[in-house]
């Protein structure tokens, strides 16, 4: 089998490009594997891949001249299934596979409510659904706002992200919070900033370290100034060594507007953080047991969240019990076990 991945720009350090990554890499062990980005901002690929996939880069053009330039390689590499990386991109592979043998999946990276400040996402993400020939979701919640919201829907398949690798030691030492994420608006690290200022009122030791990299950058920096949180409240960047960052905090903290499944709690969960999350609309409560290895926080509410935080920081007994609670759930976000749901569905 010959499959396509069609995604916006590989060389973005973000959770959807990670997620791509990992899946042709491991279909490229079985099926002949190829990625096109539409456009490339940076010199290389930021996550590796296998020297058995194959990628490329379209040349500029208007969106017409790419799908046709899409369709013309669909042709010339007898290309079996094309995977749309998120919705957005559904008009590109739907529209560019018309006339050839190829099969199209769209796969959905955030959730049905998420438009991203766009006028125009929602009717892409509704041509997706309606002319693909199937949806991939994230989460059972998110598969019903699909059915209930969109007419003559495709089917729609259900399979989470995965979780790297279980295990590590929990530092009970550490006094790190971390938080990682593109920083863009919907995930909201601005909220960061008054949490931080009611904890570092009681636990003035801890500090918190923000990894990512993103438009926000340079407003946030102006608020953790303005709030005199600095050394306190730490940018670190993009970084290519985010595990060492997991081994060596003491819990994680989400404070996304909206979220589909997020990567970074899967990866807190693999490195047996405890994790205080806003419960959003999809996402967190998929992966987090409240009161047993995190916390669920009412959505947006500052008071609360610095609550949970300074109650694990306080309660080194439940820190450790929320660590070792990590273990639950894991064989739903299994490697193995979400690769097979893949090839089952291709």
């Amino acid at each position: 089998m010959n499959i396509l991945f069609l995604e916006g720009d590989m060389s973005r350090a973000g959770g959807t490009e990670k997620m791509t990554v990992w899946l042709a890499n491991e279909l490229s062990k079985k099926f002949n594997v190829h990625i096109i980005s539409l456009h490339f901002s940076k010199d290389k690929v930021f996550f590796p891949l296998l020297n058995s996939v194959n990628h490329t880069i379209l040349k500029n053009g208007n969106m017409l001249n790419q799908i046709f330039q899409i369709h013309h390689y669909i042709k010339q590499h007898k290309i079996d299934r094309v995977i749309n990386v998120d919705t957005g991109m559904g008009i590109f592979g739907v529209l560019a596979a018309l006339f050839t043998k190829a099969r199209v999946i769209t796969w959905e990276h955030s959730n049905f409510h998420n438009n991203w400040n766009s006028r125009i996402f929602p009717y892409l993400r509704k041509f997706a659904a309606k002319f693909s020939n199937k949806m991939v979701v994230l989460s059972e919640k998110d598969k019903q706002n699909y059915l209930l919201n969109i007419h003559h829907c495709k089917d729609v398949t259900v399979i989470p992200n995965p979780m790297s690798e279980y295990g590590g030691a929990y530092d009970i030492n550490c006094k790190t919070i971390l938080s990682a994420g593109l920083l863009c608006e919907i995930k909201r690290f601005d909220r960061i900033i008054p949490i931080a200022k009611e904890v570092f009122a009681k636990h003035p030791d801890w500090s918190w370290i923000i990894c990512g990299d993103g438009d926000e950058r340079a407003n946030l920096e102006k608020i953790i100034s303005e709030n005199n949180l600095n050394g306190k409240v730490i940018l670190a960047g993009t970084v290519t060594n985010i595990a060492k960052f997991y081994k060596n905090s003491a819990m994680f903290v989400l404070t996304s507007q909206t979220e589909g499944l997020p990567m970074v709690l899967l990866e807190a969960k693999a490195h047996k953080l405890p994790i205080v999350s806003f419960d959003i609309q999809t996402g967190p409560s998929d992966i987090i047991r409240d009161n047993q290895n995190g916390f669920l926080v009412e959505p947006y509410n500052i008071e609360e969240m610095a609550e949970k935080i300074n109650l694990l920081i306080e309660n080194e007994d439940l820190r450790i019990q929320f660590s070792n609670n990590t273990i639950l759930d894991i064989e739903k976000f299994s490697q193995e076990r979400i690769i097979e749901q893949w090839i089952n569905l291709l």
